[in-house]
Formats: structure tokens, sequence, C-alpha cells
């Protein structure tokens, strides 16, 4: 069954990116008619407030008896009371719409221009205030009533007003004029998100493309570029070379394991067969049967071993997080394998102990046990009857713990040292028939030694007179106090 495919990660992000972008426009559209709003109103208010302010100093009340009044023939007087109201002549100027006129207390209009009197005149004066008044549907007015103060003027009041209409078309057109434009800049927005985004995964795209060819082809050397990428990218395509050296090397050591497998397996697999077919050619005696047998079950074992061996180095080699490294007392782990491996007396070999106190390490203590044990066993395999075998550990002035196995058996000739490390290699005993072996014992020791970042050597002398063989394995301590044994 077909799966189905996953959405483009561009587009996801372009529709969310829409979305935000969206409700940003929405919300600063609505903050923006709210905000304009406010400041119209407050705008006009001021305007209608200053205006009203200004006007109560243009009038003023004379008595009767006071015939002077002004000398500026162009203000208006009007008969009050028992006196008469000079009014200034720029009192019904409009400053920014406002319109004033002068009422008495009970309504009567005395002076000025109300361009909704007749609407208002059920509104009487009350206090000195500003509200706002609808003339109609769609016609909104601020309303400022001002009661005068002073002599002859307690009984009059002025009241202002200004028309919020030309200012709200104002505001009106702002928004019409948003709304028509609003739209092109989120499309363009969108666009820009878009491009953004197709620009941003370019290099995933890439990645991708590379991995693709990885897997299809059978180019395992090739890795992902890294450069030119931002940090995020490059963990991610650190990551997959990371994963492709892992696989490279996992795949190159199955070869590697399938290789020495067919070549190790091939010669005892050809002894078996060639015992197997010689024993069933024709009728054997009892005795002849037994020797094929005990042929057979050799080479047996020895593939058995040899497989094991085998194994045991490609787990190490391919899996080496599986050991995990711990504070280690190194001194008690050599001390009880030199005790155990003490009592085997292979060819009356004594094996003695020279052993520092409280050397401590970041290991693994089987490992660590299984490197140890092999180079022991191969000091047995390849000491002298009667010999001696010394397992010395002792602390170095670089802070490195040493453990050293001695023997004085035959030795490593020269030019071969350099090679017993190397899988499957098998020294002159072995060829001889003198030494069984898997070729692997040592190579699994570098092995351990890598894991501990730490070193193996061999030690020998070819010199006349002089004989055995010295494997030394260091290990980085942990905080132990440097002292030799």
């Amino acid at each position: 069954m077909k799966k189905n495919r996953p959405g483009s990660i561009t587009l996801r992000i372009t529709l969310w990116s829409a979305l935000i972008l969206i409700a940003l426009e929405l919300l600063t559209f609505h903050m923006f008619r709210f905000v304009s709003g406010s400041i119209l109103e407050k705008t006009v208010r001021g305007y209608l407030l200053s205006s009203v302010n200004e006007n109560t100093d243009k009038i003023k009340f004379y008595n009767a008896d006071n015939e002077e009044g002004s000398e500026d023939t162009d203000n208006m007087r009007i008969r009050y009371r028992s006196g008469w109201l000079e009014i200034d002549d720029d009192f019904l100027d409009e400053i920014n719409d406002v319109q004033s006129a002068l009422y008495t207390s009970d309504g009567s209009m005395l002076y000025g221009k109300n361009p909704i009197a007749r609407q208002m005149e059920d509104e009487t004066f009350i206090s000195s205030r500003i509200y706002k008044y609808k003339s109609a549907p769609d016609s909104n007015w601020y309303v400022y009533d001002r009661k005068l103060s002073g002599q002859g003027l307690g009984d009059l009041w002025i009241r202002g007003v200004v028309t919020l209409s030309s200012e709200e078309m104002q505001l009106h057109d702002i928004i019409r004029t948003a709304m028509f434009f609003v739209p092109v800049l989120l499309l363009a927005g969108i666009i820009g998100c878009w491009m953004i985004a197709r620009q941003a995964l370019y290099p995933v795209r890439r990645i991708e493309k590379t991995v693709s060819e990885i897997t299809q082809g059978k180019d395992l050397n090739r890795r992902i570029e890294v450069t030119g990428i931002d940090r995020e990218l490059y963990d991610l395509a650190t990551a997959f070379n990371s994963m492709f050296d892992r696989l490279e090397h996992s795949f190159e050591t199955e070869q590697q394991f399938t290789s020495d497998a067919s070549h190790e397996l091939r010669t005892p697999m050809a002894v078996i067969m060639a015992q197997t077919e010689l024993a069933l050619e024709k009728p054997r005696t009892q005795d002849q049967y037994r020797q094929a047998l005990e042929v057979i079950r050799r080479q047996g074992r020895q593939m058995n071993t040899l497989i094991a061996s085998m194994l045991d180095y490609t787990r190490l080699e391919l899996r080496p997080e599986n050991y995990p490294l711990s504070d280690l007392d190194y001194t008690e782990l050599v001390n009880a394998l030199a005790d155990d491996m003490s009592l085997i007396k292979y060819k009356n070999i004594v094996l003695s102990a020279q052993i520092a106190e409280g050397v401590r390490i970041q290991g693994n203590d089987f490992l660590l046990e299984r490197a140890i044990r092999n180079l022991i066993d191969n000091a047995y395999k390849y000491g002298k009857e009667n010999g001696n075998i010394l397992v010395k550990l002792c602390l170095t002035s670089e802070n490195m713990a040493e453990c050293h196995i001695i023997d004085d058996g035959s030795g490593i000739p020269q030019d071969e040292i350099d090679h017993i490390f190397d899988r499957f290699y098998r020294g002159a005993s072995y060829k001889s028939g003198r030494v069984p072996g898997s070729g692997l014992g040592l190579s699994i020791v570098l092995k351990i030694a890598e894991i501990h970042k730490g070193t193996i050597r061999a030690e020998s002398s070819d010199k006349a007179g002089e004989s055995g063989s010295t494997f030394i394995l260091s290990i980085p301590v942990s905080n132990s106090p440097i002292s030799n044994a």
C-alpha cells in the first residue's frame, strides 16, 4: 500500500507566517482605529475647550450709567437687563470648526452661532460640562456649556459646539485606504515569507539530495558539504556524516570479517573435508576411524576458538559503548588475576607479582581482565619449561598505570615485533605447529587499550644469551598518587 507523502515544510511555514501576519495586521488595524479615534476626540475636545474659554473673555457687562465701554466700534453691543453687553467682534470666528453662542439660563440665545440650536432647545443648562450630542443618526457633536462669572454675567452661558463629522470622514478615508493597501501588503508579505522559507530550507533539500545519492549509490566515501550553512543545519549535516562514517566503518568491518572468516576457516574446513572423505573412501579399522575423528575434533575446536575470537573482536570494534568506563581499583583487579593464574602451573612455570598499592583508573573491569589474561596466556604458551612469569603494576611519572607481563621464554624475533598486534598475524612458533592460536588475542588487547585511551607495546631481545619478552599495557590513572613499585 502506497504511503501518503507528507506535506511541505515550506508550505507549512508560509501558512503559519500568513496567519501570524493576518493576526498582526488585524490587531494593528484595530489598535490604529482605537488610538486614532481617541486622539481625534481628545483633539476636538481640546479645540472646543480652548475656543470657548477664549470667548468667555470677549464678553463684558456695562451698567446703564457707563456709556463709554470699549473704544472698538466693531464690537457688538446688546441691551441686557439694567445695562448692556459688549461682545468682541471676533466672537463669531470659527476656530477649528468650533462655533459659540451666548445664552441665558432659560435657554434663550442672545448672540452667536449654533447650527444645532433647534435640535438642542430642550437641552437645559445644568453645569459647566463637555458632552456628546447626536443631532441625527449619523451626526455627532461635542458640546461645551460654560457658565460665565463676573459682574452682571452670572445668568449667562456660552455653548460651544463642534461637529465630529469631518474628522470621522478623514478617519474613514484613512481606513478605506488602509483596507485597499493592507491585502496588497499582506500578499507581498506572504510571498516574501515563502521565498525566505524556501531559501532557508534550500540547504535541507541539498542535504536530502546528497543523502539520497549516498543511499542509492555505492560511494560510501561521499559526505554532506557543511560549509556555508547555519548552525542548526550544520549540526544536522555533521550528525548525518557521523552516521555515514559509522555505517562505512561497519560495512568495511563486515567485509573484513567475512574475508577474514573465509580465509581463516578455509584451512580447518579443508582438513575436515579431506579427513572425512579419506575415512569414508573405504572401510577403515577402529583405530583409523578414531584418528580421523581426533583430527576433525581438533580442527573443530580450532574453528570454534577462531569464530569466538572474531566475534569478540568485531563486538569491540563496532560497539565500544557497550563497555562503559568507571572508577576502578586497578590494584585489586591485577592482584586477583595474578593470584588466580598462578595456579595454572603449565610447563612448571612459576608466576609471581609486584603490584603497586592504591592504583585507580577509569576502566572497564571485564575488558581489562580479558586483556591481561590474554597477555598472561601468551606468556605461558611461549614460556620455557620451569620458567618464570612476572606480573608487575607500577605508576610512571607521566601519570600512567603500566602493567608489565614479563616472561623468560624464547622471545620475539625483531622482524615480527611490528606485526604481532595485526589481526590474524601468527609468528614462526604457530607456523611450526608448536603453539596454537587464532591470531586475534593481541589484536583484542590492542583494541581494549585504545578503548581506555592507552597503549600496548612489546619488548624483546635477540642478543646472544638473552631471551624472553615483555608486554606493557599503559592506562591513564585517575587521581592516583604517583609512586613506583
